[in-house]
Formats: structure tokens, C-alpha cells, sequence
């Protein structure tokens, strides 16, 4: 990661012909970006992974830390280093019809996730509110300030950040709006993104379906 937020709000931005900063000021170039940021992790939580250790509250319902937007992995109980695996609610459902009742341990077994409410999931057992995880989440960076700033991403996002805040000012209510052209950039983020995780789909190792395979 050794591009700033110079190489998109300024030199990328030589598209919009406004190399004195008039139309669209630093400023308001680095708000775009940081809009950028924010809905390019929301898209693809990988893109700006955390890793660290956790404590979970007692019960067996838990959150992500505040600055996440989606787990992406619980690995291992951090304190003895028993692994952790994921399964399906319903399996634990079927498995047990009182386990969220069950009796609370400072060591998880499973996880489970239910994808239409990213930021929380579930223990098995339930946890007593002492055990630690280690845990992998997407986060949302803290804001760039200043066109020196590091892009908190990874460089290969960075077509796809400069499509957005192109998209965002053109799309700027004054004499030069053309939501046209903010529609095809905002497009064109989209596409990006979506070539990228199809990318890191071919890349990933696979395991074998079969013995020997």
C-alpha cells in the first residue's frame, strides 16, 4: 500500500480538467474518496481486513466491533488455541433446541453468521463473557485528511476508487453536472469490484472434492 490519496484526488482526477482545484476543491476531493472507501468495504469487506483478539459477552449472541461491517472469520480461541469452526444455524438448531440455554464456558466450539445481519453472530456454547477469540473482520479505515495520507487499501482498489469519486463529482449539483457520466463511474466502480472478487475467486487454493484428486 504505497500510494496517498494524492495519486487519485489529484493526478487521477486530471479527467476533470480542473487542475487549480476551482470546480472541486481538495477538500471536497478527500470527502469523495473517504464516500469511496466507505462503500468499497461495505461492497467488500476484504477489503480493509482487521485481525486481533476479542472478548465476547456473555450469551450466546455477539457483535463485531464497532468500526466493523462484516465477520469474515473466527480462527481459534486465543487463550488455549483451540480451533474454532463455523457451521449452519440450523444444524445447531436441529442438534439441540435449548442450546442458546445451555451452559455458558469461557471456550467457544462453533460460530454460526446469518448473512442478512452481518454485524452479529452466534457461540456454541454460549460463552460466560471471559473467553477471547481471534477474530478477522472487515473494518472501515479511519478517514484520509490530507492528500499525503496513505490509501488504507490495497493499491489494486485503486481504479475503483477513483471511478467512484469521479462519479461523485460529476455528479455535483453545479454548472458542471453530468449525471451521465457520474452514472458510468459509478458503474464502472461497481464493475471493478466485481472483476476483482472474480479474480480472487479463480486464485483461491480449492480443496479437492476427492481423495487423490
Amino acid at each position: 500500500m504505497s500510494l496517498t490519496a494524492a495519486a487519485i484526488v489529484v493526478d487521477g482526477c486530471s479527467t476533470l480538467l480542473d487542475t487549480s482545484l476551482v470546480s472541486w476543491s481538495l477538500a471536497e476531493r478527500i470527502g469523495y474518496l473517504n464516500e469511496a472507501i466507505r462503500a468499497t468495504v461495505f461492497v467488500k469487506p476484504d477489503a480493509y481486513p482487521v485481525r486481533g483478539v476479542v472478548t465476547p459477552v456473555a450469551g450466546t449472541v455477539q457483535t463485531i466491533p464497532a468500526d466493523g461491517v462484516a465477520l469474515i472469520d473466527i480462527t481459534h480461541n486465543s487463550g488455549t488455541g483451540r480451533v474454532i469452526t463455523q457451521v449452519d444455524a440450523d444444524l445447531l438448531k436441529e442438534a439441540d433446541r435449548f442450546w442458546p440455554r445451555g451452559t455458558q464456558q469461557d471456550e467457544a466450539e462453533h460460530f454460526a453468521v446469518d448473512v442478512r445481519d452481518a454485524r452479529r453472530y452466534m457461540l456454541f456454547p454460549p460463552n460466560d463473557g471471559s473467553g477471547s477469540l481471534y477474530m478477522v473482520y472487515g473494518a472501515v479505515p479511519a478517514p484520509l485528511t490530507t492528500s499525503t495520507d496513505a490509501l488504507p487499501l490495497p493499491d489494486s482498489y485503486q481504479p475503483a476508487l477513483l471511478a467512484y469519486v469521479l462519479s461523485r463529482a460529476y455528479a455535483k449539483n453545479s454548472k458542471r453536472q453530468d449525471l451521465v457520466k457520474a452514472q458510468a463511474y459509478r458503474s464502472e466502480w461497481g464493475a471493478l469490484l466485481g472483476l476483482k472478487s472474480q479474480a480472487q475467486v479463480a486464485v483461491a487454493p480449492h480443496v479437492a472434492a476427492s481423495t487423490g484428486m
